[in-house]
């Protein structure tokens, strides 16, 4: 059986596929967590380069909330994204 625990880098290396639409939308760049739960509360996802650098902005970027994201394969997290959701 295959290790179900999965590391930060190894969530960085997949694209995320928005399920509305079809389209790779980007990449993991960090993960926002709830300070007083220890819980994972959302992934921000960058969109247009591969590799994050200081330069990037805000609007390059979407956060999506930890409930959104449907399920995450071997190469692909797949998400529910309907609209940008960078105010979360």
């Amino acid at each position: 059986m295959k290790d179900s625990i999965m590391t930060l880098s190894d969530i960085e290396e997949k694209d995320v596929i928005n399920v509305v639409t079809g389209e790779r939308i980007g990449f993991v760049s960090s993960l926002r967590i709830d300070t007083n739960s220890g819980q994972i509360i959302a992934i921000t996802v960058q969109q247009s380069m591969r590799f994050v650098n200081f330069f990037s902005k805000d609007e390059e970027s979407i956060v999506v909330p930890w409930n959104q994201i449907l399920k995450i394969g071997e190469d692909v997290i797949i998400v529910n994204v309907a609209q940008r959701l960078n105010e979360y």
